[in-house]
């Protein structure tokens, strides 16, 4: 891996994504920006040992930085998202809008999974000549998350 200061700009870039109202304290500022490191410099790497030592220096930095309590409130990932809202209708004529794209924690690993496979049948349902029948197993989602 070689470090690029793109890469540092990503993440804030990410950060950024969030609207001021999903951040409601503190401790979902540091669940975003631990997201955010390990979306950006943890998914560039590929042996399992690598990535585990960015989590160790992410673990580490917290505690110094973050302080202890918010250290421990964040010490696992939190996943964040933007494909979590509910379809939208315009009132007048019915026709969809499509959905509100707000970065956001993830309500649930259910819930999320259960968005991807909605999306996928409605992909599947508008271009049944480009049909994908995908099985969308955790690092899969974990991607997706990652990516979009």
């Amino acid at each position: 891996y070689i470090f690029n200061m793109r890469d540092l700009s990503r993440v804030f870039q990410g950060i950024m994504e969030a609207p001021v109202e999903v951040i409601q304290d503190e401790s979902t500022l540091v669940a975003l920006w631990r997201h955010e490191n390990t979306r950006v410099f943890a998914d560039k790497l590929c042996r399992d040992q690598d990535k585990a030592f960015i989590d160790k220096v992410i673990a580490e930095f917290m505690p110094a930085h973050f302080g202890d309590a918010l250290a421990a409130e964040n010490r696992e990932t939190q996943w964040w998202c933007d494909f979590q809202r509910e379809v939208q209708f315009d009132e007048e004529t019915g026709e969809e809008m499509g959905a509100q794209k707000i970065y956001e924690l993830a309500y649930s690993w259910d819930h999320v999974k259960t968005k991807a496979y909605d999306y996928l049948r409605r992909y599947n349902e508008a271009y049944p000549a480009k049909s994908m029948n995908l099985v969308l197993f955790d690092e899969a989602m974990k991607h997706l998350m990652k990516i979009n």
